[in-house]
């Protein structure tokens, strides 16, 4: 089964899903399992009914007798269908989906990134270190894993649904929460950072596992992957003709900086903390911007922290960002697209993009990978997800444009420097 992962890594617009799903229907005697980041890919006309089922593949529904995609998606994998489905449902596998898959030969493609390690928010780092004090569990020296070692009579209580840490037990028995090397000094634990972790098998039990992205050395799955033993190489089944990075960003208008901006750092942890005084001034920087350009508010898109959405950010949370007039477009949508958003053409008409957040690996993830051997190249990791939610914009089309302002400096150093061409792909 797979040891390897072939990576295609190309500048949007190289044309590589089209590519994938070409090479696929040429080699239609061959089961494939084909991934995407949101359902609405899987939907699209051209996609879904003309390319994907012209092969045979099918999507998993709730439509007939089972009540769950996962059961339906069990039952194509035993008639050796192809199928196709989103990260989501990829993440859900269970083992019996994961044996048949390897029993089958399935060739897996997935489309972007899919995260396969994520920070860990079922339960506090104090939880952790409550269970370790009490030697309810360990933590394996080689990779983090947390082991639940408690007799059976101190894990009784933890069996009950209702019990306060049920969830966080079965997480840990099910070997899915893995720790950085935290230590203890002074009788204190310290370093403890927690991450969710889904197992290699999910690689390791295709004939082939394919992933389409760009700037992949830049993605924590790389690192994830490498920590885990897998060697990165360059798919050469098909000859992809790369989109020119001069005429991509021919067709994109950096605005300059503004540097009213400039003291406020607008990364994750900066947006949790910022003032009202703050949240207004980038209202206002986002509005101010918008207004200028000449563009409606249908055109325009814009991100920051989902923190400080009004909707999307906690109730504890007081002061939203909200530039006045550039909120919703005329349909009532909002304006404000995820920074994390990928793979859908919904927000082709947007020619003005706003980008007010400085992009870091979440901390967790970082030391956790880093303790281990492994370290994320920030730089690398903020420019491809910069451009992976620009490029959800107008600019994604041939001929199409967009203007781009930012409101954090490194972000908008690190998209010029990718501009003149600094960040390069390997593959």
């Amino acid at each position: 089964m797979a040891e390897n992962v072939e990576v295609i890594s190309f500048l949007m617009g190289s044309n590589k899903t089209n590519g994938i799903i070409d090479w696929m229907n040429k080699n239609s005697d061959e089961r494939y399992i084909y991934i995407v980041p949101n359902l609405s890919e899987l939907e699209d006309t051209e996609l879904h009914k003309s390319r994907i089922l012209s092969i045979g593949f099918e999507v998993p529904t709730t439509d007939g007798e089972y009540e769950n995609k996962r059961d339906d998606l069990y039952d194509k994998l035993c008639r050796g269908v192809s199928v196709a489905f989103t990260h989501a449902l990829y993440r859900m596998l269970e083992r019996k989906h994961l044996d048949k898959i390897k029993e089958k030969g399935y060739i897996i493609t997935i489309d972007e990134e899919v995260n396969l390690i994520d920070k860990y928010d079922d339960a506090s780092t104090a939880d952790l270190v409550s269970l370790l004090n009490d030697g309810k569990v360990v933590v394996n020296e080689d990779d983090g894993l947390v082991v639940w070692v408690a007799e059976d009579k101190v894990t009784a209580p933890y069996l009950d649904k209702n019990h306060k840490h049920h969830k966080f037990y079965r997480h840990i028995i099910n070997e899915y929460i893995y720790t950085s090397r935290c230590t203890k000094k002074n009788g204190e634990y310290t370093n403890v950072f927690m991450t969710s972790q889904l197992t290699k098998d999910l690689i390791s039990c295709a004939k082939r596992l394919i992933i389409i992205t760009y700037l992949f050395q830049g993605s924590v799955l790389d690192s994830f992957l490498r920590l885990k033993g897998f060697k990165a190489i360059k798919f050469t089944d098909v000859e992809f003709e790369e989109a020119s990075l001069d005429d991509v960003v021919s067709r994109i208008k950096l605005l300059p900086y503004d540097k009213k901006l400039q003291k406020m750092k607008q990364s994750a942890s900066w947006w949790k903390k910022a003032s009202a005084e703050d949240v207004k001034a980038i209202s206002n920087f986002i509005r101010r911007t918008a207004t200028k350009s000449g563009f409606s508010s249908d055109e325009v898109m814009w991100t920051c922290s989902g923190t400080r959405v009004k909707g999307v950010g906690g109730k504890s949370v007081k002061n939203f960002v909200s530039p006045i007039g550039f909120t919703k477009d005329s349909n009532g949508d909002s304006l404000w697209i995820p920074c994390t958003m990928r793979a859908t053409n919904k927000y082709a008409h947007k020619k003005l993009a706003i980008h007010c957040y400085d992009r870091y690996p979440h901390l967790s993830i970082s030391t956790y990978l880093q303790d281990y051997g492994v370290k994320v190249d920030s730089d690398l990791y903020a420019i491809s997800e910069c451009l992976q939610w620009l490029f959800r914009s107008n600019v994604r089309f041939p001929n199409g444009e967009v203007t781009v302002a930012f409101g954090s400096k490194r972000m908008y150093d690190l998209f010029f420097r990718w501009t003149q061409g600094e960040f390069k792909d390997v593959f």
